[in-house]
């Protein structure tokens, strides 16, 4: 996964200059014309664009899963706690409010 990274980020930096439109005026740039392939030819690169997706090994998935339901735990047992000081913040400020 680590090594993909640099491959993305490079891709991200290179930046293409903004395209001028025909007329010389401020206007949105003209849109490239996009080359028609055939359905055949669009399953290929679809197949060879496949063959460059990798995924993550089964350890490193359960070692995510199990990190993800941890958090999930400790975010629960913190807003429990939260709730249940602010409950009784409530509880006595209104327990002082009725009882003059």
């Amino acid at each position: 996964m680590a090594k993909d990274q640099g491959i993305v980020q490079t891709a991200l930096r290179r930046r293409t200059p903004l395209a001028v439109s025909p007329s010389g005026a401020g206007g949105p740039p003209a849109a490239a014309a996009k080359k028609r392939v055939g359905p055949i030819q669009f399953l290929r690169e679809v197949r060879a664009e496949a063959r460059k997706v990798t995924w993550t090994s089964w350890k490193e998935t359960w070692i995510t899963s199990i990190m993800v339901g941890i958090m999930v735990i400790m975010t629960a047992l913190f807003f429990f706690g939260v709730d249940w000081i602010l409950g009784l913040g409530i509880s006595g400020v209104l327990r002082l409010a009725s009882a003059e």
